[in-house]
Formats: C-alpha cells, sequence, structure tokens
C-alpha cells in the first residue's frame, strides 16, 4: 500500500512526517517497511527531527491498531492516510476554505467587514471635534 501511494523522491519535512504516520498505519496493515523507515529517521538532520519522525510513525500506528478490530486493511489505510493527507476536509476548496490563509481560530469576528474611511479607533472624540 504504502508503495502504491508514495514515490521515491527527496522530500520535505511534512512529506517526511506524513510517510512516517503512512509507514505506521503500514505497519499495521501487513505491508510494513522497515527499511524505509530507517531511511527517513537516518536522513533527519538531528535527533529532535529524528524523534518527531518516531512520532508520526507511533501515533500512524496507534491510530490503524484502534481501527484493527473494526475495519479491513484496505479500509483502514483509505480512513487514516488517503483521507487523512489528501485533505479531504468538509469544506475544502470552498469559500470557508480560508482564502486568505488565515485559519478560521484566529480569523477577527468582524475580518470580512471592511469599512471605507479611518478605523474608530482614529476618529476623533466629540470633544475634541469643532
Amino acid at each position: 500500500m504504502y508503495d502504491r501511494y508514495f514515490d521515491e523522491d527527496t522530500y520535505t519535512s511534512e512529506e517526511i512526517l506524513e510517510r512516517a504516520y503512512a509507514l505506521g498505519v503500514a505497519s499495521v496493515c501487513g505491508s510494513p517497511d522497515a527499511g524505509e523507515y530507517d531511511r527517513l529517521r537516518r536522513d533527519t538532520p538531528d535527533a529532535y527531527d529524528e524523534s518527531i519522525v518516531e512520532l508520526a510513525y507511533d501515533e500512524g500506528r496507534a491510530k490503524a491498531l484502534d481501527l484493527e478490530a473494526d475495519a479491513d486493511d484496505e479500509e483502514i489505510w483509505d480512513r487514516l492516510v488517503t483521507s487523512e493527507l489528501d485533505g479531504d476536509r468538509p469544506n475544502a476548496g470552498t469559500a470557508a476554505d480560508a482564502a486568505d490563509g488565515v485559519p478560521d481560530a484566529i480569523r477577527s469576528p468582524d475580518a470580512g467587514d471592511r469599512r471605507e474611511g479611518p478605523p474608530e479607533r482614529l476618529d476623533l472624540p466629540s470633544f475634541l471635534r469643532r
């Protein structure tokens, strides 16, 4: 499963974590690739990054083990790797998908409400106006 989903290129840090997560899932689904996992760990620049790769692997493995009793290997792979890593979110690709790049959690409630003129905080108080 892992070999069909990923190719053999050089990758970014995020892709390394996705691959480690997928390898953890694959280890439960019956197609572990210990050589690829060792290569990912070996290619990290320092011990901190290596521990992050190990955590991603362990997370994928733990989630797959939770689903193992209820689903077959292909379904586990589809649920955990294909849907999570491909970005199948309910609002992906819509206007609500943070077109400006700002996550909803930190977006100002009135971010879309743009008024003409200076902001209120720049207006003079009434006692200073003539």
